[in-house]
């Protein structure tokens, strides 16, 4: 082989660095960017990681939590009638549930416009019926009503934000905040409004909140925020504000982290009183833990307008007063793919905010994907540098497997939401880029070796073995095999006369020609000895037509070794003529030697035959001399009889053939060569006369004079014991 040129080299040398080092490298780049930067997409595979981790391990129902839901079920509207109720009602409604010893009542509702079955309301419709106008007007307003139920409670009501500015008038912040560390409203998304219920009824109530939930864009209910920045107020969510009232407190202690502290940024959390301290993401959210909707905790309001409640399921409670009806209230789906009224979600974000059992992402996170990203960059290229591929499967298995565990043990033990399932795929395409340039290089070195392997090795002989490769061990068969034998005459000479290179140029391209010939017919190059080349037919293969295939690529080979004798002669080199021997016969074929190497090898007397038929040519004068046996097996065979030859160290006779193209077979030569040959098999006195004549005729002949000077030294037949090799 020759050098890689320079260029070419660096060229090399660049690829192999960049499927290694680069492509790798790129890949964990790229995947620390969206792991940093949290496009959507990425925000999509994590949350779909936390709804598997919840319905893994959802949290189960605690009855002894003081937390209960009035429903405006459809029952109620069925009993009471259609929605809105009359303030009336829902005044009825908190002071029963005050009576019972709610210590908290939060309206999931707005109630921005007036009454309009108030005595007010309905005496502008009769303007002209005065006394009915007098009695309507000792009625007191039912707004008012519900105002006054409002200040003998103690009431938490909401409003929805809105993302743009509104004409609305805010509610007014009960809830009074105190800041720790930096501004909490810089790190909330800011609103441009909302819609407050009437004034009156928001200046008797103790507390605002927040009702607009944020589920994600595939409506799944995931976190809840416990703060709103709301144009320049900032407002507590309605759960917030319902714990802040149930607990008595007037202020909500706010703690937030500097970008300079070290600390993730953002808000930290929510202070309630002294010991009580409520952990939120950096925007001021609660990941919940969802519970499967538990029917124990509503109550229909219904059944407490008409006083078949308990009170001890309302006493010391918060209440959550919202509506669940169909078509009347507002639906979300929660990660355990239930779908649960928006009401749901405060409940639960209270009893959580209750127990402390919260959800948070661990800050570490980011740190952890990107070191075991570089960890397993740096494993996985030891392990396929020095072990086999399976033990790099493995490891990428186990690195995801170990994620996955990582992260169940998280949420179950720690209440730590890690997402396994982003790193999984990052670890998996960093295997896959290490993994695939490296599986090419093989194949592209398989193929390389193959094709080298090839020039040594028959390609059928490599082809065989790649689909057998149980073959590749010690262990022959006996079988009836045909073999092709050939040899360049005055090859020796010619190296003392010539230049070392310019002889294996012309050497080389003489072999690769016979060579080629072979494999066109299929044939197993056995070996190359110097400028001898011998092919084997039916091995490893079995070829019922061995014997034709051997014979067709003999005379293949003739007519190349001719022309190539003939154009380098034309250039003044003597180029000698090649000998063909061709035989068939059984042998012992498989492969021999040992553990250290082995040799693919037909052994048996035919290949020694076809060896002496090969040489037998120089003494006949002919250029192929083929064995009977080989003969036999072809049918339609066009060529003389040479002779049945006793080969040196041998007792028995031979037929041999010179194989001829049918056009040569009816020349003058050919014709009376065979009515000659036929005189001397039959031991005829006028044999020797006739190839005398023969000879003298067609002196280019060298079959005809060899029987025409043996026949003349007086021995007769066609049978020829040779004495020499």
């Amino acid at each position: 082989m020759t050098d890689t040129p320079p260029n070419q080299q660096r060229r090399s040398r660049f690829a192999a660095f960049a499927l290694r080092v680069l492509l790798p490298a790129t890949v964990i780049a790229l995947a620390l960017l969206v792991q940093f930067t949290d496009p959507q997409f990425r925000a999509r595979i994590r949350e779909n990681a936390f709804d598997q981790l919840q319905s893994f391990a959802p949290l189960p129902y605690r009855d002894e939590l003081p937390v209960r839901a009035v429903a405006i079920d459809d029952a109620s509207l069925g009993g009471i009638g259609q929605w809105p109720w009359p303030r009336t009602v829902l005044a009825d409604l908190i002071d029963r549930l005050t009576a019972m010893g709610a210590r908290v009542v939060a309206l999931d509702m707005v109630l921005a416009e007036p009454d309009r079955t108030s005595p007010e309301q309905v005496a502008a419709f009769w303007p002209k019926q005065r006394a009915l106008q007098d009695t309507l007007r000792h009625i007191p307003p039912h707004d008012q009503v519900l105002a006054q139920s409002f200040a003998r409670s103690r009431i938490a009501i909401g409003f929805p934000i809105e993302p743009v500015a509104v004409s609305a008038t805010l509610p007014p912040a009960k809830a009074r905040f105190l800041g720790y560390g930096g501004d909490a409203g810089a790190w909330l998304p800011h609103y441009g409004g909302g819609l407050a219920s009437l004034p009156q009824l928001t200046a008797a109530a103790a507390g605002s909140g927040a009702i607009s939930l944020e589920p994600g864009s595939d409506g799944v209910l995931r976190a809840v925020p416990l703060l709103y920045q709301v144009r320049d107020t900032l407002y507590p969510g309605l759960g917030l504000e319902a714990l802040r009232l149930f607990g008595g407190f007037d202020n909500l202690a706010l703690q937030v982290a500097a970008p300079a502290t070290g600390k993730v940024p953002g808000i930290v959390g929510v202070g309630l009183g002294e010991n009580a301290f409520l952990p939120t993401t950096p925007d001021g959210q609660v990941w919940l833990h969802f519970r499967p909707l538990a029917a124990e905790r509503y109550v229909s309001a219904q059944d407490v307008l008409a006083g078949k409640v308990d009170a001890g399921k309302i006493k010391d409670h918060i209440v959550f007063v919202g509506a669940t009806a169909k078509g009347l209230g507002d639906n979300i789906y929660s990660p355990l793919g239930e779908l649960i009224p928006g009401i749901e979600g405060h409940v639960q974000l209270v009893e959580q905010l209750l127990t402390g059992d919260t959800l948070l992402r661990p800050a570490w996170e980011n740190d952890l994907v990107a070191a075991t990203l570089l960890l397993t960059w740096l494993a996985l290229w030891w392990l396929l540098a020095r072990l086999r591929p399976v033990w790099s499967v493995l490891l990428t298995v186990a690195v995801a497997a170990g994620l996955l565990g990582l992260s169940v043990w998280l949420f179950a033990a720690r209440q730590l939401l890690f997402d396994p399932f982003y790193p999984a795929l990052a670890v998996s395409a960093l295997f896959l880029v290490l993994m695939v340039p490296r599986y090419l290089q093989t194949e592209w070195e398989q193929r390389w070796i193959r094709d080298a392997f090839s020039r040594y090795v028959s390609p059928n002989r490599v082809k065989h073995l790649q689909e057998n490769p149980q073959e590749l061990a010690l262990g022959a068969v006996c079988r009836e095999c045909s073999f092709v034998m050939t040899d360049l005459e005055g090859f020796t000479p010619l190296m003392e006369k010539y230049a070392p290179d310019m002889l294996a140029n012309l050497l080389n391209e003489y072999l690769e020609g016979m060579i080629q010939i072979a494999f066109r017919h299929d044939g197993t190059l056995d070996r190359i000895v110097g400028d001898a080349v011998v092919v084997m037919f039916s091995a490893p293969l079995v070829q019922p037509d061995h014997a034709a295939r051997a014979l067709a690529c003999a005379l293949e080979m003739d007519a190349f070794a001719r022309d190539c004798a003939r154009r380098q002669r034309e250039q003044g080199i003597p180029f000698g003529r090649t000998r063909i021997g061709v035989n068939t016969g059984n042998v012992l074929i498989g492969n021999f030697g040992g553990k250290t190497m082995l040799d693919y090898r037909a052994l048996g007397d035919p290949i020694n035959t076809a060896a002496r038929l090969e040489s037998i040519n120089k003494q006949l004068g002919t250029h192929i001399c083929v064995s009977g046996a080989t003969v036999a097996q072809c049918a339609g065979f066009a060529g003389r009889p040479s002779g049945r030859l006793v080969l040196k160290g041998k007792t028995a006779a031979i037929a041999t053939y010179e194989p001829l193209t049918p056009e040569q077979m009816g020349h003058p030569n050919i014709v009376e060569y065979l009515d000659a040959y036929a005189l001397m098999e039959a031991a005829s006195s006028g044999a020797a006369e006739a190839f005398r004549q023969l000879a003298e005729r067609y002196p280019d002949d060298p079959l005809a004079a060899y029987h025409a000077k043996r026949l003349a030294a007086g021995e007769r037949g066609s049978t020829v014991v040779m004495t020499s090799k």
